[in-house]
Order: C-alpha cells, then structure tokens, then sequence
C-alpha cells in the first residue's frame, strides 16, 4: 500500500478512534456528556500534525477561556435576575471581543452557550464549567495523541519526506 492510501486510511481509523476512544474515557470518568469528549476528539484532527497541535492548543485555551467568560456572567447574572438568553448574547459578546483579537480562541465563542445551555438546577455553574472544560479536553487530548500516533507509524514505515 503507498503512503497515500495508508494516510486516507490513518485519518479514517484516527477519526473514528478518537471519537471512539473519548466518549468511552469520558464515559467511564463519569463525565455527565461524553458527546463533547468524542466531538472535541475529532475536530483538534487536522491534516498534518503541526496543524493538529494548533487546533488542540487552540480548543484548550478557547474552552478554558469560554468556560471561565460562561461562569463569570452566569454568576453574576443570578445577582440581577437575568435569564439565559441574556447571559449567552453578553458572554458571546464578551468571547468575540477576544476572538478579534485572538482569532485562535474561537473555540470560547461557543463554549460559553454550551456551558449555559447544559446547566442543571442541581448542578452549580462553576460544577457545569468544569465538566464541559474536562469532556472538551479529554476529547482534545485524545484525537491530538492518536494523530501523533499514526504519524510515529507511517514515519517508521515511510521516513520523512
């Protein structure tokens, strides 16, 4: 098989391992929605592995970023009685004042209506926060460490061009 076919067939296993391998981590973590983890797996894949460093880097800051924008304005919107409609345009807001400045921390853009939109009466919002921060970074972790894997293979296999 040329090295072609054997990467086509390294980003289809890599993908779906990723996918795969984060929902059962998170799963098995106890994490209440896995579906970030396996969803964070595969968008960190990119075509080359710098490129997948980037994004993963990218996913970790934006989410820490997000989550922290979600708890700040979420905690201080109880003070005032505003609802989640309210709470998403002004955290939106806030993460996209950054974004134009850090176009890599894109990722805080929508993290912030995850958290608010995954929240719980039960659950306290810093709590949320931290799960959606830990599904998303599990995820990350996992497609960026199958991709440095499948790269060390075809690189044994093939050598550098």
């Amino acid at each position: 098989m040329n090295e072609t076919r054997v990467r086509d067939l390294a980003f289809v296993l890599r993908c779906s391992g990723a996918a795969t391998l984060s929902y059962i981590l998170a799963e098995a973590a106890g994490l209440p929605h896995p579906v970030w983890a396996a969803m964070s797996g595969i968008i960190v894949g990119q075509e080359k592995l710098g490129d997948t460093r980037q994004a993963t880097i990218g996913r970790f800051a934006g989410t820490l970023l997000g989550v922290i924008i979600a708890v700040v304005i979420g905690t201080a919107a109880q003070g005032f009685g505003i609802g989640p409609v309210a709470e998403i345009a002004i955290a939106v807001a806030l993460a996209a004042v950054i974004v134009r400045r850090y176009p890599s921390l894109k990722v805080c853009m929508w993290t912030c209506p995850i958290v608010f939109l995954t929240t719980t009466a039960q659950t306290p919002l810093w709590e949320v926060g931290m799960y959606r921060g830990a599904e998303v970074l599990l995820g990350s972790a996992v497609g960026a460490a199958l991709h440095a894997i499948a790269e060390q293979i075809i690189w044994m296999r093939y050598g550098r061009r």
